[in-house]
């Protein structure tokens, strides 16, 4: 749990970018794909990967603390402490980038943001205009939609009431088509930040559907996943990748990483696995990835499905220590996602039918509209 009011630390972009690498068996699984990828990363930010004249392609956004993402296969949602920030995709606005015009292939504008107190959001999907997401703190699945803080939909059987007391650290769950069908804890427990007194391996997957556990012995358990009919599982604190046969009630362990893994996505027959380094504070909890916490990289690796052997990876540079989430953007290799506080210097505005750069401060009355033929968005100085 990220502690409260803990003001995130600032993050020097520039000597990420130059610290962070990719083998180039990395590089060609995205080229090939014809995908990239948005990571939150901890301290605070957003990174971006890609491609680009065949090296590797990275762009970042300072954010406050950044936890979960989503993405419907056009909007990004970016999950926080305390708010859900929607973003709308603009090739247009990419395409006239005011000093570095093409330089990305697309930009994300933030477009909307649901105020849910603090929830620590951890993972998302987007369903229509509302996102829904594991509510950590208040230990259930919820909606974001406006018209409250958030609407509760789930909680666990173990779970008597929603308080803001993260008792159980729940933090993920398993979609099949719309239905959410499991969900993972760190424990099944209803005191307040109870999983914490408990033995490390207390770790549960719990089926939504049934509302009971069926799963547990998991270690830190994240990033429940259904692919091709099969549920798959993150080991987190052992460093493992697990595909589960709940039938037979047993699991499989496809690869051991170097890192704390948090983070699964699938494209084609490849699987991307996100990895941290080991908090000071997680050092001392006899962990199995405590006794090798020096040699862990925060990074992706990228697995074959079925064997589980390594295809690439993705080492971020040593500065950062933990990613977060992470999910794959189809169709783009050099995306960027706009800055989205209340200060930001340029601000892009996407309609339907034109797209517009502001500079800060701009006096309404003297924007002109770019039509949505190709004509480049207006670009205005700021007027104070």
């Amino acid at each position: 749990m990220i502690p409260l009011g803990k003001v995130p630390a600032r993050l020097d972009f520039e000597q990420i970018a130059r610290e962070t690498v990719a083998d180039q068996a990395f590089i060609d699984l995205l080229q090939s794909a014809k995908i990239s990828l948005i990571a939150a990363l901890r301290p605070s930010g957003v990174a971006c990967f890609g491609v680009q004249d065949g090296g590797l392609f990275m762009s970042c956004t300072p954010t406050q603390i950044t936890i979960g993402l989503a993405t419907d296969g056009k909007r990004l949602a970016i999950g926080g402490r305390r708010e859900i920030t929607l973003f709308a995709p603009s090739t247009r606005l990419a395409e006239h980038l005011p000093g570095k015009p093409k330089h990305h292939d697309v930009l994300f504008v933030p477009v909307n943001t649901y105020r849910t107190g603090e929830c620590a959001a951890h993972e998302m999907m987007l369903d229509g205009p509302s996102a829904v997401f594991t509510n950590t703190q208040f230990s259930c699945l919820a909606r974001a939609d406006g018209f409250n803080s958030f609407l509760p939909l789930w909680k666990p059987p173990f779970i008597s009431a929603l308080m803001p007391e993260d008792r159980c650290h729940l933090n993920s769950f398993a979609t099949d088509g719309n239905r959410v069908r499991y969900a993972t804890a760190f424990a099944a427990t209803d005191k307040p930040q109870g999983y914490r007194e408990l033995p490390i391996d207390a770790g549960v997957i719990i089926d939504v559907e049934a509302n009971a556990v069926v799963a547990t012995g998991l270690i830190k358990p994240h990033s429940v996943r259904i692919f091709d009919n099969k549920l798959y599982v993150l080991n987190s604190a052992a460093g493992e990748v697990r595909r589960v046969d709940l039938k037979a009630r047993d699991s499989v362990t496809l690869a051991t990483l170097p890192g704390f893994t948090r983070g699964l996505r699938m494209h084609d027959n490849v699987l991307f696995v996100g990895l941290s380094t080991l908090r000071a504070s997680a050092r001392a909890l006899g962990l199995p990835l405590g006794e090798r916490a020096d040699s862990l990289i925060a990074g992706i690796a990228a697995l074959d499905r079925d064997s589980g052997q390594l295809l690439g990876m993705l080492r971020l540079a040593p500065v950062i220590e933990e990613l977060f989430d992470f999910v794959i953007l189809p169709g783009f290799q050099r995306p960027h996602v706009l800055d989205p506080s209340p200060d930001a210097q340029a601000i892009g505005i996407e309609t339907p039918t034109g797209s517009y750069w502001m500079a800060a401060g701009t006096d309404l009355h003297h924007v002109k509209r770019a039509e949505a033929d190709g004509k480049a968005p207006t670009v205005v100085e700021s007027s104070i």
